[in-house]
């Protein structure tokens, strides 16, 4: 099927781009609009103790910290073109030293599409006049501690500090994550982890903003510290984004799509579990750790408030090839606009066979004024909850 879309594009006959025309259609204003939206949509607010954020754009001075905070590269992921690009100047240039390719080397994303960093975003969110105090702090995988010292110096001067940190995903050796970069811890890499912890030992208070695609186990910093935003890889886009909702012009309303976990040694944990396994020993779980999740899939905060009342389901009885309408009232009761994602979720009871204790079903994402209400509305397929039963039969039961 693939090659035969390619053979309806043309792309065989004519497999070249116009190199004068391409600027037309490449990185418009309305790609640069869509790509800052989605990575609005994808953050995710993961902790906000006591109201740290939204951060006020009248601050005097802010510390921007880590080896994410300006970085266009790490704000892109493993298989986007940036590190594709990359990867084939490494591996020519290790394999392939006489081979034209390896010009490619030295490439910089920015040389062709201008990826918004953190830095930038906070700079352009903040009035003019606040002092900025940048500070890498390390890198992402080595263990060198040698630029603590220029981090601790700006949290110190500084009235908040935004610690930005996670991985570099890609193939190359100095990437953390990617095809064929596994690793066998889930905590921050390198020494990012004690760049943190000094940070937060300043007392400035800290937001922590994880720019990475692979979850993280770590529950120091989310008992330590007030504020943590999932940025994921938010793309080109992604500096504007994270400022966007550290300072309140957007209110995050992402949900995890994942299960974080508390070490490495919980894994598999995922919310559709089984009643059983690792939930039924006689003395509670683990003998060192707790079996529930960091955060669990689905989880995510708001800066704002919403309510959930008069769930309707309807018809009570239907077929196996019937459907079920299910709708409720969600009402934003907060003092600022906002999405919620709505989630359905269903649980069988006494069947034959061990189910899931609750299955995602549908979800729907919606935007609310403050003290404005909505209907939901979800059909539900009978046939969706269709399983393979002891005698692997699928049917509903």
């Amino acid at each position: 099927r693939i090659l035969a879309m390619k053979f309806a594009f043309g792309l065989f006959e004519n497999p070249y781009v116009d190199t004068e025309q391409f600027a037309t259609v490449w990185d418009t204003p309305d790609h640069r609009a869509l790509a800052r939206t989605i990575a609005q949509k994808s953050i995710v607010l993961l902790k906000n103790q006591d109201d740290l954020l939204p951060l006020s754009p009248g601050l005097r001075s802010v510390a921007v910290i880590g080896p994410n905070a300006d970085s266009t590269r790490n704000l892109m992921g493993d298989y986007s073109y940036p590190a594709h690009v990359e990867t084939l100047g490494a591996m020519s240039e290790e394999h392939f030293p006489d081979a034209p390719v390896s010009e490619v080397s030295g490439y910089v994303a920015t040389e062709t599409t201008h990826i918004v960093t953190v830095l930038e975003g906070v700079k352009q969110a903040l009035d003019p006049g606040a002092e900025v105090r940048y500070a890498k702090g390390c890198e992402v995988l080595d263990a060198s501690t040698d630029g603590f010292v220029d981090a601790v110096a700006a949290a110190e001067a500084s009235q908040v500090a935004i610690v930005v940190v996670g991985d570099k995903a890609g193939l190359t050796m100095d990437s953390s994550t990617g095809e064929f970069r596994d690793r066998t811890t889930l905590g921050l890499p390198g020494v990012q982890q004690a760049l943190v912890e000094a940070v937060v030992a300043t007392g400035t208070p800290t937001i922590v903003v994880l720019a990475n695609g692979r979850p993280f186990a770590i529950p120091w910093i989310v008992e330590n510290v007030p504020a943590i935003v999932e940025a994921w890889l938010p793309g080109e886009e992604g500096g504007h984004a994270v400022a966007d909702v550290l300072f309140g012009k957007v209110t995050p309303g992402g949900k995890l799509p994942v299960t974080i976990v508390r070490s490495a040694g919980q894994v598999p944990l995922f919310y559709n579990h089984r009643p059983s396994g690792a939930r039924s020993f006689p003395y509670g779980p683990y003998v060192d750790e707790s079996n529930q999740p960091l955060f669990p899939f689905g989880f995510g905060l708001s800066y704002t408030s919403f309510e959930f009342s008069d769930l309707v389901v309807t018809p009570e009885s239907t077929t196996s090839d019937g459907k079920v309408e299910i709708s409720v009232r969600v009402a934003n009761i907060g003092e600022r606009s906002g999405d919620e994602v709505v989630q359905l979720y269903t649980r069988t009871d006494g069947a034959t066979v061990t189910r899931p204790v609750k299955e995602l079903r549908g979800f729907k994402r919606i935007t609310l004024a403050a003290g404005e209400s909505k209907r939901v509305r979800f059909t539900l397929p009978v046939a969706q909850m269709a399983y393979y039963n002891g005698e692997m039969t699928l049917g509903v039961e």
